[in-house]
């Protein structure tokens, strides 16, 4: 319910994705193609992946932010159905990304991607999209969707500077932000359930 929910406020409503899958084939052509193809192998740096694979949470976010109807929404099930959407998202940049440097680059990669930075990312990226879509679904029932989008462009805008000044810590630093992103999670989970907006 909540996922085909999401999908149509997303764009993707029957007999009319046209517009929707634009959007998604544009960042797959930019993020996915071009940004790659420019950096050339530069683009395996475990920095530069372990960024891709914590993108889920641009999209997630501002999905959750719509909010939810407060009569029939379910918002355990619109949460995770952000967090997916975020990270399929994600990923499909991330392969994407990696299948065009190997293809113009082919028998030129010596060193391929460092799973266990990528694996470590991968995980703060699904923590922090559930710890931000969770936050975002509770400002948006507790305020307005409208304060919920605001109080998103402040974080990102801060997330943006810190990996813009810090960017060589995050694969060092991916596990134990993944935990504190787990933990503002269930704190604003709880809210979410004291507001009676989780389905028992």
């Amino acid at each position: 319910m909540e996922a085909a929910t999401l999908m149509g406020q997303l764009g993707f409503r029957a007999g009319n994705w046209g517009r929707a899958v634009l959007t998604h084939a544009t960042l797959v052509a930019l993020f996915g193609v071009a940004l790659p193809w420019m950096k050339g192998v530069a683009f395996l740096d475990q920095v530069v992946l372990g960024a891709y694979a914590c993108m889920g949470v641009v999209f997630a976010g501002p999905a959750a932010a719509q909010g939810i109807d407060p009569r029939t929404g379910n918002a355990g099930a619109r949460i995770l159905a952000c967090v997916f959407y975020g990270e399929v998202v994600s990923a499909m940049l991330l392969v994407v990304g990696v299948a065009t440097v190997y293809a113009t680059h082919w028998g030129r990669i010596f060193v391929g991607p460092n799973l266990d930075s990528l694996a470590r990312c991968a995980a703060l990226g699904v923590s922090v999209s559930l710890a931000v879509s969770t936050v975002a679904l509770w400002m948006a029932v507790r305020f307005s969707p409208k304060v919920s989008r605001s109080l998103l462009r402040v974080v990102f805008l801060a997330m943006l500077g810190g990996f813009y000044l810090w960017a060589g810590w995050l694969p060092v630093v991916a596990i134990r932000g993944a935990e504190i992103s787990l933990a503002i999670a269930a704190g604003a989970y709880l809210l979410l359930r004291r507001a009676r907006m989780v389905h028992e």
